[in-house]
């Protein structure tokens, strides 16, 4: 049986700051099997991308800023720029 506390279930010396927690090992494990699953099929897709476009800005069938618009699009441009999206969350562009 899977047991989820709420957030006034669980006393406040306990230090909990999520709103469910579930309290069965064994299914806290396949929850967290499954994100595992999830992250490793994303990185697998972002790999993919990653040669796609690579293979496209060396043959020259996509320009630099073609490639930024699609790593953009696809929320991996701070992966490629991170000091660019640093310096812009400071300057607030």
């Amino acid at each position: 049986m899977m047991c989820i506390e709420s957030k006034s279930d669980v006393p406040a010396h306990e230090g909990n700051v999520h709103p469910l927690r579930v309290t069965d090992p064994k299914i806290r494990i396949q929850l967290q099997l499954a994100g595992l699953r999830y992250m490793i099929t994303r990185a697998n897709w972002l790999i993919s991308e990653a040669n796609t476009l690579g293979i496209a800005l060396k043959a020259g069938l996509m320009t630099s800023a073609e490639v930024d618009a699609e790593l953009d699009r696809m929320g991996a441009l701070d992966l490629v720029y991170p000091d660019l999206m640093i310096a812009s969350m400071e300057r607030g562009w």
